[in-house]
């Protein structure tokens, strides 16, 4: 009984949260994959009245797409809305770890 609870629990708590993918998981051309990081980055700088901790999280994931961003504008140096892409998302990141680093921990 104690396993087919334990099982239970483990299978439910698969479903229990959605995941988001890995920034470095973006499918298609390197423009396609640049305008989904430029809409998920906007997503991000609108959401208002967070608390630390979501603050925290999100610049996780704001510095990884910035990161990700940074890499596709390093293979296309030729382009210059990829390396506007790439500062603008330094600058997001930098914003979210300045507003994380104030947060009282």
């Amino acid at each position: 009984m104690k396993q087919l609870l334990l099982a239970v629990a483990v299978s439910c708590s698969f479903f229990a949260c959605p995941k988001e993918a890995p920034a470095s998981d973006l499918g298609g051309s390197d423009g396609e994959k640049m305008d989904t990081i430029a809409s998920k980055l906007e997503e991000y700088r609108t959401r208002t009245e967070l608390e630390c901790s979501e603050t925290c999280s999100i610049k996780g994931k704001v510095c990884g797409l910035s990161g990700t961003a940074c890499d596709i504008a390093g293979k296309h140096a030729d382009r210059g809305d990829f390396q506007e892409r790439c500062v603008a998302s330094q600058e997001d990141c930098a914003r979210f770890s300045e507003s994380c680093s104030t947060c009282s921990k």
